[in-house]
């Protein structure tokens, strides 16, 4: 009897080892699944797109740089990797924390969940295509090219238009500033203001008339 329980205790114990050791393969082909590095045929429900805002990009003014990735299917996925290279002469104003040496990190992405990078750039060279490739595992899974122009020169401040009933505050503004000034028709029979009118207005309007 004593010798049936050795034994049933021993066939126990094989048993338990058996388990720990499935269950520590599981994990570790998990981890392994996990850290590895993704292939494009891995993700076959995401879909990549991009554009960028305004739509007439010029030199030396910021604009957007929008790359989305849209998962389609029922699965979740997780590290998705995509690298994502600016070009050169493109200056990179702003962009998230997920982005970092030309990769973009995905943690999650859930079914049906739509998530977009954004970078704030400044172009520094005029009349060139900038090209914006995204890859993932060496396949380039999206594209865009845009054109940056020169910018356009301010426009000049507009001149006012030519009146001809108006002649820039001349002898009949004159004459009103003076009757303002307490200068009345009376004064006119003065033999100073006559002096005055002689030497001020009457050049003037010959000048301007």
């Amino acid at each position: 009897m004593r010798s049936k329980n050795i034994l049933f205790a021993l066939l126990m114990i094989i048993l338990a080892l058996m388990l720990v050791s499935t269950v520590n393969a599981l994990d570790n082909d998990t981890v392994l699944d996990d850290n590895k590095p993704h292939a494009i045929s891995d993700y076959p429900d995401l879909v990549f797109e991009q554009s960028y805002d305004p739509k007439v990009v010029y030199k030396d003014n910021v604009f957007e740089v929008l790359l989305s990735v849209r998962n389609t299917g029922q699965n979740t996925y997780h590290n998705v990797s995509i690298f994502y290279p600016l070009p050169d002469g493109l200056e990179l104003m702003i962009w998230p924390s997920e982005y970092e040496n030309s990769v973009w990190l995905i943690d999650t992405l859930y079914p049906g969940e739509l998530n977009t990078l954004t970078l704030v750039c400044i172009p520094k060279i005029a009349n060139t295509t900038y090209d914006f490739p995204a890859i993932v595992d060496g396949e380039t899974v999206a594209d865009m090219e845009i054109y940056c122009e020169e910018a356009p020169e301010p426009e000049p401040e507009p001149v006012p238009p030519f009146d001809p009933d108006s002649h820039g505050g001349g002898a009949v503004d004159i004459v009103k500033s003076a009757a303002t000034n307490g200068i009345s028709l009376h004064d006119a029979g003065n033999p100073i203001f006559l002096l005055l009118f002689m030497i001020i207005f009457i050049p003037y309007i010959r000048l301007k008339y």
